[in-house]
């Protein structure tokens, strides 16, 4: 047989690319060896044709016309080259066709730092109240923008203002007439009677208008702002109601109660009818003659004026709150 491949025609058959292998393929047994248990079975005669060949899972080798020893040593390394050349193309041709574009990625966004907050503006501190003896520019200061009417301002230049509404309180709460406290809003015209058919004498309507600007005036107040007022200006009373020979935090009851005394007088008509009396005039009505003299002097403002003010007071009985229904002192015994 012969040993040299030269000595061997390959045959020139279209290639085909080599296929993946048969797990059921049988390798080629060496020539001569049997499979280990089949020792009794005839070797399977084998061919002595050496030209290579694929039947049925066996290899065999056809011979062929020798080839002339000066070709065949050139030949096999240009076909290996042009096989390598075959395969690149082939594993090149599928990169380029396959192959997936790579994806750019976007250049992440600049991260800026979180902006910092504006710093608040520091909060302003209320003024620190002054001594009682030197509280009248403070208070005008704190309730100057309660009423934009003239008449507030010019209530507001009289002197000692804290002492002098807080013995108007106490004077209400024990029913005694506040009128020596509250000269400057004494009206131009006071109040007076006239005549009436049947000869009954009845208020003078003239007398009702004189309170009018003072009606107006407080109910021109804002409410809201006059609590806020009171609550800044509350140590001041306090001050001065303790000076008065009253315990210590109970002013605001006793503003209360005022409020309930005034608010809970009855409203006259404007004809009501009055007798005379050795100082003035009384109210002929029982009723109204036995109401405490803050209350009988706040019904000489008249119906109109009366039920004004009433109204007011009850704003701000809602707004400072208090004990339901406490009752006023009443007059002092004689």
């Amino acid at each position: 047989m012969p040993r040299n491949l030269d000595d061997f025609e390959l045959e020139r058959t279209p290639f085909t690319p080599p296929e993946e292998p048969d797990p059921r393929r049988r390798e080629p047994r060496p020539t001569g060896e049997e499979p280990e248990g089949e020792q009794g079975e005839e070797p399977k005669a084998t061919s002595t044709d050496p030209t290579l060949r694929l039947d049925e899972g066996e290899t065999e080798l056809v011979p062929g016309p020798p080839l002339e020893a000066g070709h065949g040593g050139r030949l096999l390394p240009l076909i290996l080259a042009l096989l390598a050349l075959l395969a690149f193309g082939v594993l090149a041709t599928f990169y380029l066709v396959f192959r997936q574009p790579a994806r750019s990625q976007a250049a992440p966004a600049p991260v800026s730092p979180p902006a910092r907050p504006a710093p608040s503006a520091a909060p302003t501190e209320a003024p620190p109240v002054p001594p009682l003896e030197a509280s009248d520019g403070f208070v005008r200061s704190v309730a100057a923008g309660l009423s934009a009417r003239p008449e507030l301002a010019r209530w507001l230049a009289e002197h000692d203002l804290v002492r002098t509404l807080t013995a108007v309180v106490v004077n209400v709460v024990e029913g005694e007439t506040p009128r020596p406290h509250l000269a400057f809003l004494a009206p131009a015209q006071r109040f007076r009677a006239k005549g009436a058919p049947r000869r009954r004498i009845v208020p003078d309507p003239a007398g009702f208008a004189g309170y009018d600007r003072f009606a107006d005036t407080v109910a021109s107040v804002d409410t809201a702002a006059a609590v806020a007022a009171y609550d800044r200006l509350e140590p001041l009373f306090e001050a001065a109601y303790r000076e008065l020979g009253h315990p210590e935090g109970g002013f605001r009851q006793e503003f209360v109660r005022g409020i309930d005394a005034l608010a809970a007088a009855p409203v006259p008509p404007a004809d009501a009818e009055l007798v005379p009396h050795a100082t003035g005039f009384r109210w002929a009505d029982p009723r109204l003659e036995s109401l405490t003299p803050a209350q009988k002097q706040f019904l000489r403002m008249g119906p109109r004026n009366v039920q004004l003010l009433q109204g007011k007071l009850r704003q701000l009985r809602a707004a400072l709150g208090g004990p339901e229904g406490t009752p006023a002192l009443g007059p002092k015994a004689p």
